[in-house]
């Protein structure tokens, strides 16, 4: 029974190893692999067993280049886990759409412009708290809060704004347009 290996490699060295298998074993790079191993194996020709550095054009840069792509590769794996985190998070917070609908609405609104504005003063004269905002919304202190934090993480509710006022004892939301 035969298995299957698979291997990763980065752009650059696959590209070399497609160029020599196409030459050299007919396009097939599963021979070129096998053949490869085998002579690796063996011991045959000249291989690399020692602690010595390839120096071969490029060979050392492309094992960098290479790392580099692979690195990459995690991290787009890891950015797309934590999007996936992310998206059950908000969609197990509990807070039904049409709650958050009237949440939303529930926020004060300020109109104005805002590039020099200073966020603490805006809260303390425009800005309301969990509790008013969830006497407004008709829901309790809890649905609000969760409600606020799972829009505002949302690209679509980039207009809502928050600050702790008063020592950090308080929280206060509105949204600016």
């Amino acid at each position: 029974m035969s298995e299957q290996v698979h291997i990763r490699v980065g752009e650059t060295r696959h590209k070399k190893w497609d160029k020599h298998a196409k030459s050299e074993y007919d396009g097939n790079m599963s021979k070129l692999i096998r053949s490869a191993v085998e002579k690796e194996i063996s011991g045959s020709e000249d291989t690399n067993t020692g602690d010595t550095q390839t120096l071969e054009s490029g060979g050392k840069i492309d094992d960098i280049l290479n790392g580099v792509e692979d690195n990459g590769s995690a991290l787009e794996s890891i950015e797309e886990r934590l999007e996936n985190i992310h998206d059950t998070m908000i969609s197990q917070s509990g807070v039904p759409d049409h709650t958050l609908s009237e949440i939303y609405g529930a926020l004060p609104v300020v109109k104005g412009d805002f590039k020099d504005a200073d966020n603490g003063q805006i809260a303390v004269e425009f800005g309301e708290t969990e509790k008013e905002i969830a006497e407004k919304a008709g829901v309790s202190e809890l649905e609000a809060g969760k409600g606020i934090m799972e829009l505002s993480y949302e690209e679509e509710f980039s207009d809502i704004k928050f600050q702790t006022i008063r020592d950090g004892d308080e929280v206060r939301y509105w949204r600016e347009v």
